[in-house]
């Protein structure tokens, strides 16, 4: 009798046929990674060939062909086969591929150590059907570079995982799922040219001075870059520049010259992601981008059986798209990450794009492991990555021997030609004058820190043309706020007694295209000075010297504990320079910032967690997954039905989990109409009966007094962003 390792219906995939399946896969997987000189795709197919040896055992059989009250570890065979043949990658590999990576040594009996120890049922039978070879010797290759030899590995665990489930899910739908229709690089490259061509933006060069003529200058540069060799570039673009096409225009254009498979864009806020997404999906096609991150909704107002739904939601699996728009946070989170989940998707970063937008705003706590992953991507996963920002810090320090190239040479000049706004230190200012001030513009942006701060400044403003955005609005409700926003300054141009009164958190400081006459910011880090300078005189239509961004202190508020370095550098920065904007003081401040502490640009240890290791079998891949939060606290979802839509879903979501249907899709589409909630905030509604719990870590709101259409949820107690 054949051994099995799946069934359906009156159908049989036998394990060797799974084990060969997937080792092929997998060979295609990693075709593009480059680790010493370690045969990578012998690696992996060894990898595959023995990661589910375990199912050969009797016992699984048995499971398998109908007893499924019987439990079998199959998966600690092939780890204990791969340490033998010293092959420490595979076995960590193989332990982890359906669980997540292990640890190498802890107090569990998980451990990679522990299952080591263990004596599974007899999986001899394997021997008959395949051969396991070892490749490379683990120590020489270990031995080199201990972090790099942990990132390898879970690389290679994205593949493994990757290729297991799309060969078991091809099997037991017999074929049924299709992935994969896109439209090739070449042809998204040729689309992007189109669009550029038709709107004549690289036929403004020619033109004496101006904004267009810059931005034509821009894109030239970065179409003529895009030929360079694969590596780390840097992209400055002064705001205004039209850094969202220009490296986009690069990303092609780079893609279609070396054959990469996929652009990646990296961005901070979500509200940018949706803005960027859109104008994506509007040049390149709908089906060819793939939007993925917390709050994203693919709902498409059609029916439930959509196909381009349905190719979204496998996407986001795997990242199989040739265009994923991403935030940092589900980025970074998964290169560190050791859940097969989030790990799965790795192995289609290589041989990529990766465009990094607003590179400078990685958080400092994690500055030197975020560096040390892209480092590892460009040098040995064929990655080529754009550091994209207005403001560009210099991250050489951790990329060498890497050398970060600048697309845009002329930045300098660029950046003195479009500056638009006089940037001064207003010095304390109280909430009641502050409020003072702002009534007396009839347009005008504030930024604070604090959630609190902006419920407080809001309340005392002139109720015509007043508003407030925050992360306590939902994001749905603070897109339409925007685009009221943005109609109302629109209209403001051709009526300036129009009033557009806006006090926002830093959501709004990056990406969100508003122009302001003048712009207000409480202090922070001197980055994010400089982006709100951006939605100050955007579109030059005011005199440089009239439109004034004022630094404040507000005297009740202590800076929040998250940017308090970033202050301290600021502060430092503007008694040396007299200024916060000249490319000088931002310069100062950047290498100020990353010349503090080693400790202090990676506060858990990430990267010594791997490379000060004796033993590679210690690694640590659980508990650095657990470590690694770019949003360090824990947050809970709240879910704000404030209309038909939104009430309609929740009904619906209540009635799958009491009835235990499925209700994943459901939940990440409430995500547009949900807030992610400190657990402090999130339990007090929660004791106060303002909220009720329907999953563990999710609320529906009950109280509507709560939630206002002006500020979002309204709590006493706030933790700032």
């Amino acid at each position: 009798m054949n051994k099995i390792a799946h069934c359906a219906e009156n159908r049989e995939e036998t394990i060797k046929e799974h084990l060969e399946n997937v080792a092929d896969q997998m060979k295609e997987f990693v075709a593009h990674y480059h680790y010493g000189d370690l045969d990578i795709v012998q690696y992996a197919k060894m990898t595959g060939l023995g990661h589910d040896i375990g199912k050969y055992a009797d016992l699984f059989q048995r499971r398998i062909r109908g007893s499924f009250e019987i439990k079998v570890d199959h998966s600690t065979a092939g780890a204990i086969e791969m340490c033998r043949k010293e092959m420490l990658a595979a076995a960590f590999a193989i332990a982890g591929h359906h669980g997540g990576l292990p640890n190498g040594k802890d107090d569990t009996d998980s451990c990679l150590v522990a299952r080591r120890k263990r004596t599974p049922e007899d999986y001899s039978d394997y021997k008959k059907e395949v051969e396991l070879l070892k490749v490379g010797d683990r120590k020489k290759v270990f031995d080199t570079e201990k972090f790099s030899y942990a990132f390898f590995t879970r690389m290679l665990f994205s593949a493994l995982v990757d290729a297991d489930f799309l060969q078991t899910e091809k099997f037991m739908t017999d074929g049924a799922v299709c992935r994969g229709d896109y439209d090739s690089v070449n042809i998204l490259y040729e689309r992007l040219s189109g669009f550029i061509d038709e709107k004549g933006w690289l036929d403004r060069i020619s033109e004496k001075q101006g904004l267009n003529k810059i931005r034509s200058e821009i894109l030239a540069e970065c179409k003529e870059k895009g030929k360079s060799d694969p590596g780390v570039f840097s992209l400055t673009v002064p705001t205004g520049g039209g850094k969202t096409i220009a490296s986009m225009l690069f990303a092609l254009e780079h893609a279609k010259e070396y054959r990469k498979e996929r652009i990646i864009y990296v961005i901070p806020y979500t509200s940018i992601i949706e803005q960027n997404a859109a104008l994506y999906r509007e040049i390149l096609g709908e089906k060819n981008v793939l939007e993925h991150y917390a709050n994203v909704s693919i709902d498409s107002g059609e029916d439930e059986n959509d196909e381009r739904k349905k190719q979204h939601l496998l996407s986001m699996e795997n990242w199989d798209a040739p265009v994923v728009v991403t935030t940092s946070v589900q980025f970074f989170e998964s290169l560190f990450s050791n859940k097969s989940s989030k790990c799965r998707k790795l192995h289609n970063i290589a041989n990529s794009v990766v465009v990094f937008d607003e590179a400078q705003m990685i958080p400092l706590f994690y500055t030197k492991p975020c560096m040390y992953a892209i480092k590892e991507l460009v040098s040995s996963y064929a990655v080529t990555a754009v550091l994209c920002t207005a403001t560009q810090p210099d991250f050489n320090k951790w990329l060498q021997p890497l050398c970060v190239k600048e697309i845009c040479q002329n930045y300098r000049n660029y950046y003195e030609i479009l500056k638009r706004t006089v940037v001064k230190d207003a010095g304390g200012l109280t909430k009641d004058s502050l409020t003072k001030e702002m009534n007396g513009h009839n347009q005008v942006l504030t930024i604070v820190n604090k959630k609190k701060t902006a419920q407080e400044i809001f309340e005392g403003l002139d109720e015509d043309g007043r508003y407030h955005l925050s992360t306590y609005m939902t994001s749905e409700h603070r897109n339409e706020v925007i685009a009221e926003i943005k109609d109302r300054l629109h209209k403001a141009r051709e009526d300036s007694s129009i009033k557009v009164r806006v006090v926002s958190t830093s959501l709004i400081e990056a990406g969100v295209d508003v122009d302001f006459p003048c712009v207000y910011r409480e202090k922070a880090g001197n980055d994010s000075i400089i982006q709100s300078a951006g939605r100050c005189n955007r579109e030059g239509r005011n005199r440089t010297e009239d439109s004034i961004v004022s630094v404040f202190e507000l005297e009740e508020e202590r800076i929040p504990r998250l940017i308090e370095k970033n202050v301290a550098v600021t502060v430092e920065t503007w008694e040396k320079y007299g200024c916060y904007d000249s490319l000088d003081a931002i310069q100062y401040y950047f290498c100020a910032l990353l010349g503090l502490d080693e400790t202090a640009l990676d506060a858990h240890g990430i990267v010594d967690a791997f490379a000060k290791l004796v033993n590679g079998e210690e690694f640590p891949f659980c508990t650095v997954g657990e470590k690694f939060r770019l949003i360090e606290q824990n947050t809970k979802m709240l879910i704000i039905p404030r209309g038909k839509e939104e009430r309609a879903l929740t009904d619906e979501l209540n009635r799958r989990i009491h009835e235990g249907e499925s209700f994943k899709a459901l939940l990440r589409k409430l995500g547009r109409y949900s807030l992610n909630l400190y657990e402090t905030d999130y339990d007090k509604l929660i004791r106060e009966n303002q909220a009720y719990e329907i999953l563990e870590g999710v609320a529906v709101l009950q109280n509507f007094g709560s939630y206002r259409e002006d500020i979002g949820l309204h709590v006493e107690e706030f933790i700032c962003i």
